[in-house]
């Protein structure tokens, strides 16, 4: 037997005075985790009581309940008979003692409630209650009155436990109840208790009338039915009491023995009378077996275990009085608390109905329709009030009315807030559905244009509109009818942003057109070049000189169509044409100058150009940009041309020195257009590292900023950008070591790059402020199954 008495109700002295009137205490600090248990506080109630005068051996009967209580609801066993324990076992349980002094004083609850499951499903927890002597020497009749009258309102089976006989002072305790009773089914037409079983104990008249059941349906129907020799007062209590109860027994118990009076007796069997032993088997399963439970009823209404504190509480309040109350103030108190319940019922059903508009798994409702079912649930609870059986006048129950109108008034804005905090969330889900959309896009963009192949425009664009395409499917996926509106907006900041990034890969293709087309360039510059050192070494022949130009020149294009030209092939053989063009051209000049015999001339000529490739040469050992290369060309090459016309002409016509002037100048810018097309390679191979580093560098940027939760503060994203931006500026830097570097292209891709990681510091403090937003919503209202809706539904850490 794990339980213990609970003492819910003492009885005390106001103050320490002489004379003080005696109150009484509620132990709610024992009472209320006792019923609100969460195994016990939904079930249907049963409550047995037993009340009577002193030392009638209260306690000891309820002691044998507990063994029946634990034997049938615990163990699940009573088929044998035995839970009345062993023979030489002691009693155990409420406290009790033979003698003349009284033991239980007040109220007592057994801590044990016990629970039964009936197979249609109903389910019942079944409390057992002991109450205070009546009528010792030491409680005045009031003290006395308000505990038997609080232990019969509270309990839906009440034992009177009665000595030898029911007698007139008897029935006169339960005139309170009669008048009550007279009250409560004015207002509502039923019976306002349930079950009365007298107990009478140590019946002396068993020949006359024989124990059990059935001689106290006898002995009953004497004292209820017989007008003979019986006042009128008295005919109208019987009356009245009749009424009072759905059902009154009584049971006729024989008496234990006389052992029961010895101070070493301690409740063994062995001590009791076989006739008591016989009749407890009998008595207790009448009262306690689950086809005997009465459930606590208030106007017809079943009372679940959370209910009955209610109760309690509101007839304490009654009770507690310098004066005994009236039955008006009893009834007020139970109508109070039938109505109150009612109301709370009411209440929570808007609650219930308004939690599953709003959970976390419905959509956001626009603030016009969810006003609009605010006042529909609230009408709805308000008719489910009035169905129910309520007590009391029109002007006592309209509070109830105000009640629950005040309550859905007042909770609808915490409903709103809620469905305020979704709107926030699904922004929220929206901006990182973006972030997720770009980030998607961006690498389907770089596994699709890896490497250094040129895509043709028409094909670029066709395989950057597929990837758009599927993108925005994506995100249209996550779009709710309820927050289209917000949907829309951030629709059109993806695709403005998908654009930009449209651009960004478009110049990026484009770059690997010109490193291909520079390539090329420069391939055929060396081809040239190539032909140059061939015809140096040529004889001065004419025949000779035919054969070497023949020899050299399909050398040169030999090796220029060896070059990759896949995506530039027009450039390709506009280039090829070029090399001919200018092959052909450079053996004509030689020829000409051989059959002119200006060896002389043709040597300083050569001389010119080797200063201006020198001058080149050595410029060109950084990686220019092209403007820095245009002007050191433009500046050598006046500097040579300027040599050119200080030399002598040797008696030659102006005409020709005009002519040979032009064509150093042509040669020059040959020459030039070696060296730019080398420059161009290098530089674009450093623009290719550029960008290959700055999306490196951004992925370091990433990483840690997407892997904050939607619901970390502005400070988390702050700092966490300002430690990835440290590290991604750092590797972004390592391209100072290059050979192929160049400073202004440098200083342009990151430029870009600062602009990109201060653009996605934006998004991600946007997002961070939607969340405080949301988090701020939560503060405000109890959303408890809004912080389970964040996890369970949309993915996120809940609120704090």
């Amino acid at each position: 037997m794990q339980g213990k008495p609970i003492q819910i109700i003492s009885i005390g002295n106001e103050d320490d005075t002489s004379g003080s009137r005696c109150i009484l205490e509620l132990n709610e600090a024992e009472l209320i985790p006792l019923l609100m248990d969460e195994k016990v506080k939904d079930r249907d109630v049963c409550v047995i009581s037993v009340a009577g005068a002193f030392r009638k051996g209260k306690s000891f009967l309820l002691d044998f309940f507990l063994r029946y209580m634990y034997a049938r609801y615990v163990d699940g066993n009573v088929s044998d008979n035995d839970w009345l324990g062993g023979d030489e076992e002691p009693l155990k349980g409420f406290s009790w003692r033979g003698g003349s002094k009284r033991d239980t004083t007040g109220i007592l609850l057994w801590s044990d409630i016990f629970l039964y499951d009936y197979p249609t499903g109903e389910k019942v927890a079944i409390i057992l209650m002991d109450t205070q002597g009546t009528f010792d020497c030491e409680s005045t009749m009031k003290d006395c009155a308000n505990v038997f009258a609080l232990s019969t309102m509270i309990s839906s089976v009440q034992i009177f436990n009665i000595q030898s006989n029911i007698q007139k002072d008897d029935l006169q305790h339960l005139q309170l109840f009669t008048e009550y009773a007279r009250i409560a089914m004015e207002d509502t037409g039923k019976k306002p208790f349930q079950k009365l079983q007298f107990l009478i104990r140590d019946w002396p008249n068993e020949f006359e009338t024989p124990y059990g059941a059935i001689g106290g349906k006898l002995l009953l129907e004497t004292i209820l039915n017989s007008k003979e020799k019986r006042h009128e007062e008295n005919e109208q209590l019987c009356e009245n009491l009749k009424t009072s109860f759905d059902e009154i027994n009584c049971y006729l118990m024989p008496h234990p023995g006389l052992t029961v009076q010895k101070p070493d007796f301690q409740g063994c069997l062995k001590d009791l009378q076989d006739d008591f032993k016989k009749h407890l088997l009998d008595l207790i399963p009448l009262i306690l077996a689950p086809e005997n439970l009465i459930i606590k009823e208030i106007n017809g209404e079943k009372l679940k275990v959370a209910h009955l504190l209610e109760y309690i509480q509101l007839y304490f309040e009654s009770f507690n009085s310098k004066d005994f109350p009236e039955p008006t103030t009893i009834f007020k108190a139970t109508a109070e608390a039938n109505n109150q319940i009612h109301a709370t019922n009411a209440e929570e059903l808007y609650n219930i109905k308004m939690k599953q508009l709003t959970a976390p798994d419905q959509p956001y409702i626009d603030e016009a329709e969810l006003k609009k079912k605010h006042e529909e649930y609230m009408s709805q609870s308000i008719s489910d009030f009035e169905n129910k059986p309520i007590m009391g006048r029109a002007k006592f129950i309209q509070k109830y009315y105000n009640k629950i109108k005040n309550y859905a008034s007042s909770h609808f804005t915490q409903f709103a807030k809620i469905n305020e905090a979704k709107l926030a969330l699904a922004e929220l889900n929206y901006l990182n559905d973006k972030n997720s959309c770009i980030r998607s896009f961006e690498k389907a963009m770089d596994d699709f244009f890896i490497g250094e192949a040129y895509t043709p425009l028409d094909e670029f664009k066709k395989i950057m509109e597929n990837v758009k395409s599927k993108i925005l499917q994506k995100f249209d996926s996550k779009r709710t009818n309820s927050t289209e509106k917000i949907h829309t907006r951030i629709r059109k900041e993806l695709v403005e942003d998908l654009d930009k990034l449209y651009t960004k890969y478009n110049h990026q293709n484009e770059m690997k057109l010109a490193s291909i087309k520079s390539y090329i360039n420069m391939e055929c510059a060396e081809a040239k070049k190539l032909y140059d050192k061939l015809m140096n070494n040529s004889e001065q022949s004419i025949e000779a000189l035919t054969k070497a130009h023949a020899g050299a020149k399909k050398q040169a294009l030999e090796m220029f169509r060896k070059v990759p030209h896949v995506g530039a092939e027009d450039f390709f053989k506009d280039c090829e044409n070029q090399l001919i063009e200018k092959t052909d051209k450079k053996f004509n000049s030689i020829k000409e100058c051989i059959v002119n015999k200006q060896q002389y001339l043709q040597l300083q000529f050569s001389q010119l150009k080797m200063n201006y490739e020198n001058l080149m040469k050595e410029v060109c050992k950084k990686v220019l940009t092209n403007d820095n290369l245009l002007s050191k060309h433009e500046e050598f090459k006046g500097k040579v041309l300027e040599e050119f016309d200080d030399l002598t002409n040797n008696g030659k016509s102006v005409n020709y020195m005009v002519e040979r002037r032009q064509k150093l100048d042509e040669d020059i810018e040959e020459i030039f257009d070696y060296y730019k097309s080398k420059n161009d390679k290098s530089l674009n191979e450093f623009v290719q590292k550029c960008i290959s580093t700055k999306r490196q560098a951004k992925n370091v940027l990433m990483e840690p900023l997407e892997n904050l939760s939607m619901f970390d503060s502005v400070d988390d994203v702050n700092s966490t950008y300002n430690r990835a931006f440290n590290e991604a500026l750092d590797l972004y830097m390592e391209l100072q070591d290059l050979i192929s570097f160049n400073q202004e292209t440098f200083d342009e891709y990151l430029s870009e790059l600062r602009e990109e990681f201060e653009a996605e510091l934006q998004m991600f403090t946007r997002r961070a402020e939607v969340g405080e937003r949301v988090k701020n919503a939560a503060k405000t209202v109890l959303l408890t199954v809004v912080i389970v809706g964040f996890v369970a539904i949309f993915k996120v850490p809940p609120p704090i």
